[in-house]
C-alpha cells in the first residue's frame, strides 16, 4: 500500500480525526480496521484520512462495501469502490444484499450491512469498524429521535466510539468531508436517497436541519451536537450507577428490588433499573413509566403490568419483581 503524507492539503480533517481517536481510545498502534466505503463523499473521505494516519498509526486497512441493490446504478459503484481500492493497496470485502423490499426498508438494509460489516471485522481480526457519520449525522440522529420521544440513552444518538463500532469524523460537518474530497480531487458519488424524504434521515435533514441553519447559522448544528454529547456522557453516568445498584439489590435475587429500596433512589435510577432486569427487548421501557407511577403512589396487591416480550411486573407488599416469558406463565399456572 502506498504511503501518504499526513500533512498538506485537508490537513483540519485529518487532525479532528486524530483528536477523536486520541480522545476516545478508538484505535492503538498496530490495530487492524474494517473501513465502511459507501461510495459517497463521506466514506471516500474517511477512508483516505485512515489512510494518511496509517502512516503514523501503522494501521491495516480493509474496505468493506456493500450493494444493496437499491438504485439502478449499485452495482456499478460497488465495482467502482472495489477497484479503486483494490488499486490502492487496500484488501477489498464487497457483498449484495438480497432482495430487502418490503417494509422498514432502511432498518432490516442497516442490520444486513453491520451484520456483514461484523463478519469482515471477525474474519480479519479487526479492532472495529469504522464509519464515516459525521456531525451532521449525530445531530440529525438527536433530532429525529426527539421526535418521536426517546429517553436520555436514545436521545443521545451516535457516540464516537461504540462498541466495535468507531467514528472518527463525528466532530467534522457533511460540508466538510465534500470539500476534502474536492480538494484532493477524490470521486465520489451522491446517494439520491439522501434527498428522498420518503426517508425519514432525509426529511429531517431538509426539513428541520437546513431551517434551524439557516436561521441560526451553522453554529446551532453544532450545539445540537455538542448536547447530544453531554446526553450521552449523563446517561453513561446514570446508567454506570445504575449498574452498580442493580447488583446490591438483587445480590439474593435476580430481577427482584426491595420495594422500599427501589423507592429511595431517584425515578431515573429506578428506571434503568427496571430496564436492566427488563433485558434487551424491543423498545423495553414501554410500560415502565406505568410502574414508575404505581410505586410513587398507592398500588393494589400484587399489581401486574404487562412489558413487550412477555415480560412482566409485579408490585407486592416488600418487592418489585421483574418476570420474565417463562416465569410469567409458570406464576400464571
Amino acid at each position: 500500500m502506498t504511503e501518504k503524507p499526513i500533512g498538506g492539503p485537508g490537513y483540519p480533517v485529518v487532525e479532528s480525526a486524530l483528536h477523536a481517536i486520541d480522545r476516545n481510545g478508538m484505535l492503538d498502534r498496530g490495530d487492524i480496521v474494517v473501513v465502511a466505503v459507501s461510495g459517497g463523499p463521506d466514506s471516500v473521505c474517511l477512508l483516505d484520512v485512515l489512510h494518511r494516519i496509517s502512516s503514523r498509526m501503522e494501521l491495516t486497512l480493509h474496505v468493506a462495501h456493500v450493494d444493496h441493490g437499491l438504485s439502478d446504478d449499485s452495482e456499478m459503484i460497488a465495482g467502482r469502490v472495489a477497484t479503486r481500492a483494490a488499486e490502492a493497496g487496500f484488501d477489498v470485502h464487497v457483498v449484495r444484499a438480497p432482495d430487502l423490499a418490503g417494509p422498514n426498508l432502511h432498518a432490516r438494509a442497516r442490520e444486513f450491512r453491520y451484520g456483514f460489516f461484523d463478519i469482515v471485522c471477525q474474519q480479519t481480526g479487526a479492532r472495529g469498524i469504522a464509519t464515516a457519520h459525521t456531525l451532521d449525522d449525530r445531530a440529525e440522529t438527536t433530532l429525529a429521535r426527539l421526535v418521536h420521544g426517546a429517553g436520555p440513552a436514545v436521545l443521545a444518538g451516535l457516540k464516537p466510539a461504540d462498541g466495535n463500532r468507531i467514528r472518527p469524523l463525528l466532530g467534522v460537518r457533511r460540508a466538510e468531508t465534500r470539500a476534502y474530497c474536492e480538494e484532493l480531487v477524490l470521486e465520489f458519488h451522491d446517494d439520491p436517497g439522501n434527498t428522498d424524504l420518503r426517508f425519514e434521515r432525509a426529511a429531517v435533514r431538509t426539513k428541520l436541519i437546513a431551517p434551524i441553519e439557516e436561521h441560526w447559522g451553522e453554529g446551532a448544528i453544532r450545539a445540537i451536537a455538542t448536547s447530544a454529547e453531554r446526553l450521552a456522557e449523563d446517561s453513561d453516568a446514570l446508567g454506570d450507577i445504575a449498574e452498580r445498584l442493580y447488583a446490591d439489590l438483587t445480590s439474593t435475587d435476580e430481577g427482584s428490588f426491595p420495594r422500599a429500596a427501589l423507592a429511595a433512589v431517584p425515578r431515573a435510577v429506578r428506571r434503568r433499573l427496571l430496564e436492566t432486569a427488563v433485558g434487551r427487548v424491543r423498545d423495553r421501557s414501554a410500560g415502565i413509566d406505568e410502574v414508575l407511577d404505581a410505586l410513587e403512589g398507592d398500588p393494589k396487591p400484587d399489581a401486574r403490568f404487562a412489558l413487550p416480550g412477555g415480560r412482566e411486573i409485579v408490585i407486592e407488599k416488600d418487592r418489585v419483581v421483574v418476570l420474565l416469558p417463562d416465569e410469567a406463565d409458570d406464576d400464571e399456572e
